[in-house]
């Protein structure tokens, strides 16, 4: 999964391979490995991605889906975050109705 998000990651931000090589120091060929999941990118590594890519090493492990590193949100956004995750498919789906109508109203007083 930790190459997975890496490739992804990288093609996102449309980066070679050899551009992220050379970020971590390491040639190419190593990097392809690490994306292949045939070998284990080590914790500074990992941090200089987290880092480089603005997102947690939660992220990278795959065990969470939000990319956002949380401290960039305020305690407001953190909370209601929180509150959304653990409602359940019902209440996220009311939740969001309310949102997208709020966003609508907003925008058509711009």
């Amino acid at each position: 999964m930790l190459g997975q998000r890496l490739r992804i990651l990288r093609q996102s931000r449309r980066k070679t391979q050899s551009e992220i090589a050379e970020l971590l120091n390491i040639s190419r060929s190593a990097y392809a490995l690490y994306e292949a999941g045939k070998r284990q990118l080590n914790y500074d590594s990992l941090v200089i991605l987290a880092d480089f890519y603005h997102v947690s090493l939660d992220y990278l492990f795959d065990r969470t889906d939000v990319p956002e590193l949380q401290s960039s949100f305020t305690l407001e956004e953190r909370r209601l975050l929180s509150r959304y995750r653990a409602l359940d498919s019902r209440g996220r789906e009311t939740v969001q109705a309310l949102a997208d109508a709020e966003y609508s109203i907003s925008n058509r007083k711009k």
